[in-house]
């Protein structure tokens, strides 16, 4: 079986590099496939061997890309653990068109954008150009807040904490992020415990970075995690960030249970 496998992943990449040799791939396939491969970089690590013949077809076509195939290539440069090669004209060009296209992106793809952002800004790649564009996606944020899930909020609370703190953008998201931390106190009643072990930690280390301290959500994040259901589920880094990041509040009684179930 193996082997057959490998003769499989063989032809695949084989024909991936006939299709990329052609030159042509749409904007549309090429963020998918880029998107794909990183996704199944764990299952199908030869894949990622692709990548540098892939990104200058990406760049190639990147004029023609709308908003979900924008949000999947910076997602997948984000993630990618080998030099994507994107240069600063690269996003510059996404960043363009992010600006003509941005009232087509939905929720989910407003958290992969703002996510990817900060990863990248981190990285130190060259992403300066697209961090212009991230006031103008703010403010869909704020029209597509409702409709997004837990986890799409809590990515996009932590992208923007980590852009204010790193990039001299204090201002970004004002608008955005009393919202987002509203929408997420109506859905904690309904998260699994699992979702909340991975979704609260990332929440929780947003608004201490933000250095606010919106009462409701940290009464609500107290309240669903408390049980050992869902602090058995979080693993060292998020009980140390909701540790943290709760440390001034402890000090009131209404915290207490919280603090001694953590």
């Amino acid at each position: 079986q193996r082997d057959n496998e490998s003769a499989i992943m063989v032809r695949l990449v084989k024909e991936l590099r006939y299709f990329l040799s052609k030159r042509s791939l749409t904007a549309y396939s090429s963020a998918n496939i880029l998107w794909a491969i990183v996704s199944m970089e764990k299952q199908m690590p030869q894949l990622m061997s692709v990548i540098p013949e892939l990104m200058p077809m990406i760049q190639l076509v990147a004029k023609d890309m709308n908003a979900q195939d924008i949000a999947n290539v910076m997602w997948a440069c984000a993630r990618c653990e080998i030099d994507s090669g994107a240069s600063e004209s690269f996003f510059e060009m996404l960043a363009e068109r992010a600006f003509m296209e941005a009232d087509s992106f939905d929720g989910q793809g407003l958290a992969n954008i703002f996510w990817a952002s900060a990863k990248l800004r981190r990285s130190g790649a060259p992403v300066s150009p697209f961090l212009d564009v991230l006031p103008i996606l703010s403010e869909m944020v704020v029209q597509r807040a409702s409709g997004m899930t837990a986890q799409a909020i809590a990515n996009t609370l932590r992208g923007i904490a980590d852009l204010r703190h790193e990039a001299s953008t204090s201002e970004l998201g004002s608008d955005a992020i009393p919202i987002l931390t509203d929408v997420f106190i109506k859905k904690a009643p309904q998260l699994t415990d699992r979702q909340l072990a991975f979704d609260v930690p990332e929440v929780a280390l947003a608004v201490a970075k933000l250095q606010i301290q919106p009462r409701a959500l940290l009464k609500t994040i107290a309240t669903r995690c408390k049980t050992k259901g869902v602090l058995r589920q979080m693993n060292d880094w998020g009980l140390s960030v909701v540790t943290w990041s709760f440390s001034d509040v402890f000090t009131n009684a209404e915290f207490s249970e919280f603090r001694n179930s953590l």
